[in-house]
Order: structure tokens, then C-alpha cells, then sequence
């Protein structure tokens, strides 16, 4: 199983928001990097490994993709744009949805999951994140939970309030929560789920 963490790459360069009208987020974005911006890709990298385990595809591959996509024209990555195409790329069939009967099929039926966690909103705070960031979905557990790779994991995240007690960790790496809790996490995101198999 690789996990990559997006914490681990400061200095490699990441170029986004280049769509963005004001010149200033612009001129920002030139000097964004993985660690700031590239939890799309590090996700990307994790399904590729979980579905394609003789994979090369990495960050260097992703960073392509995504430019050549034009998936880097705001914050972070657009994977309406990214997730198309790295699925082409790939060999692998790709769906869309929002609902956590989809992302347990997916997941029961050898399938993974890009999850695109929203924030904080009124009545909820982020558990994966207060603002946008993508996680992988590897699979779940005997009692239903699922099976989560963070790429912005750093220890106690999950210890803030409003987030302690909802995430289970378990060799340093992988995080366990109920799938209700990922559909209230991408609330305001639409699609929520990104879902891989192999074709």
C-alpha cells in the first residue's frame, strides 16, 4: 500500500489558479506547491497503487496531467476536469456520485474512491478539512467503516473539536470513519465521490 503525504513535497512546484482573474491570486498560484496544493494528485497516485499495483504513474505523471487537462486553473486540482482523464490514461472506469451507497459499493466491489471533502459549513465542522481537500478511499472494514488515506494527515488533526472521536487511526496512516460521515463532509461539493475500477 503506498500512502504519499502532500506535507513531504514544500518545494516541488505545483502552478494553479491560472483562470484566476485577479492578478495577485494569480501571480500566488505560480508559487503554489504540492504540500499547498497537491492533494488531488497525491490522491490520484494512491488509486493508481491500490488498482495497478506495477503503477509508475507519480507525481511528476500527475503534475503533467493536470496541466495538460487544464485541471490547475483554480485552487488545488479540478478532478471533473483531472479524474477523466487520468482514468483514460489509466485503463480504469471512473463514476461519479454523492450518496454513501455508491461509494460502499464501490469500495465492496474492489473499487476506490477520490472523496472531495468540502469544509466547514453552518452546522458543520470539517473533519478532513475546513476548506477543500481530496482523500482516497481504499476499501472498509468488517463493521462498515471506511478505510481512509489521508494525504494532509500530521498528528492530532483529528483531535480538534468538532472532529475528535469521529476518526479512528491505525498504524500512523490509515484514518477509519463512518461513510455517513464522509457524505456530510462533501455536502457542499458536488460530486462528492470520484469512483475507480479497474476496467
Amino acid at each position: 500500500m503506498k500512502y504519499i503525504n502532500q506535507l513531504g513535497y514544500p518545494h516541488l512546484l505545483y502552478v494553479t489558479k491560472t483562470d484566476v482573474e485577479d492578478e495577485v491570486q494569480r501571480e500566488k498560484g505560480k508559487v503554489t506547491t504540492i504540500r499547498s496544493s497537491g492533494c488531488g494528485l497525491c490522491s490520484a497516485i494512491m488509486v493508481a497503487d491500490q488498482l495497478l499495483p506495477n503503477s509508475t504513474f507519480d507525481l511528476t505523471d500527475a503534475i503533467e496531467l493536470s496541466y495538460a487537462t487544464k485541471a490547475n486553473h483554480k485552487a488545488g486540482t479540478d478532478f471533473k476536469r483531472f479524474g477523466p482523464a487520468f482514468a483514460e490514461k489509466l485503463g480504469l472506469r471512473m463514476e461519479m456520485a454523492n450518496d454513501a451507497e455508491s461509494l460502499c459499493n464501490c469500495l465492496r466491489t474492489g473499487g476506490v474512491a477520490v472523496i472531495n471533502v468540502g469544509g466547514d459549513y453552518e452546522g458543520h465542522i470539517g473533519v478532513f478539512s475546513h476548506g477543500g481537500h481530496y482523500i482516497t478511499a481504499i476499501g472498509m472494514e468488517a463493521d462498515g467503516r471506511v478505510i481512509i488515506l489521508d494525504p494532509s494527515y500530521k498528528p492530532n488533526k483529528f483531535e480538534e473539536e468538532g472532529r475528535k472521536g469521529k476518526v479512528e487511526m491505525k498504524h500512523d496512516v490509515i484514518a477509519l470513519c463512518d461513510p455517513q460521515l464522509l457524505v456530510e463532509d462533501t455536502a457542499t461539493r458536488d460530486p462528492g465521490f470520484y469512483l475507480f475500477w479497474r476496467a
